[in-house]
């Protein structure tokens, strides 16, 4: 049984496919099996695909006849045909470096207690060029239920699938009939319910090469306001599952109202009521919350 199976969802992009199979193909740990699952692409991606059809380290390569509507589907689907103890879901427009499975592999056998394993990455445009380096990526190992409550709370930490391998003995089944209905937050949903009862270890090692381009899920996610009215959903059921204190979740509250606010969203009020009370009152108060009490509702909690 190979330890880890590599779960690879794609849609139309063609473009970057050769390149991102040769560097899952290229690990050097080759202790895997590669599911192929493409969704209906109408490019050339079918074609580029059964390429490697007969490859041995490819298990599967499923290609669908209609789009299920979401990659979370596939996620799913992914899931459901591993074998392997671990995980590692590599979206189909990224890169990874030669030794990141590797490098993740050998932190979760080297630490019991440790079911996440992700790295810091590098964000390349549509033709591999660097574009930025995100500075907050340090090195940590937390409990997941703190990362819960200091993190996961205000965003999703793990932003990107291709750069965390995770044991799948923590895959949350009953949360992916509520994933696989998501377009863009579902994979922080996803992460929520997996990491709760785990430790998580971000390395500052950039061993993940993260595409944005014109295609990429989150431009149009974000345009259409998603990271609201998805991300509000993730938001509450962390609340419904965690316990906080009184204004400790008065801040986040007011966190949550503050980035609707400065987001470019145009219709900002049909999201206000996702946002647990008092956010409506925040959201008319903020201007003055902001000059009155720069100390307490204004500071959003950091880790």
């Amino acid at each position: 049984m190979p330890a880890v199976s590599i779960i690879l969802p794609n849609y139309n992009h063609a473009k970057f496919l050769e390149d991102r199979i040769e560097s899952i193909l290229n690990q050097t740990n080759q202790d895997f099996e590669l599911i192929i699952l493409d969704d209906a692409s109408s490019d050339a991606s079918p074609s580029i695909l059964k390429s490697y059809e007969n490859h041995p380290k490819v298990k599967a390569l499923i290609l669908n006849e209609k789009n299920s509507g979401s990659t979370f589907v596939q996620w799913k689907k992914g899931l459901e045909l591993a074998i392997g103890k671990y995980i590692w879901i590599a979206e189909s427009d990224d890169l990874a470096a030669p030794e990141f499975l590797e490098y993740h592999l050998s932190n979760l056998l080297a630490d019991p207690k440790l079911g996440v394993s992700f790295s810091a990455s590098v964000w390349i445009d549509a033709n591999g060029n660097q574009i930025h380096e995100p500075g907050h990526e340090n090195d940590f190992q937390s409990k997941g239920s703190d990362l819960l409550k200091n993190d996961f709370i205000k965003g999703n930490l793990i932003y990107n699938a291709s750069s965390c391998v995770f044991q799948k003995s923590l895959v949350p089944w009953n949360t992916l009939s509520s994933v696989v209905k998501y377009k863009y937050c579902g994979d922080w949903l996803f992460w929520v319910d997996l990491v709760k009862d785990t430790e998580v270890k971000r390395s500052n090692k950039r061993l993940n090469s993260f595409r944005r381009h014109s295609n990429n899920v989150s431009f149009e996610a974000e345009s259409k306001g998603l990271q609201f009215s998805e991300g509000l959903k993730v938001v509450k059921h962390i609340f419904d599952t965690q316990t906080f204190g009184f204004l400790e979740k008065q801040k986040l509250i007011f966190y949550w109202v503050q980035k609707l606010r400065n987001s470019k969203i145009k219709d900002k009020k049909q999201f206000l009521a996702l946002i647990p009370f008092p956010g409506s009152v925040f959201y008319t108060l903020s201007p003055l919350v902001n000059f009155f009490l720069p100390s307490t509702l204004a500071s959003p909690v950091s880790k």
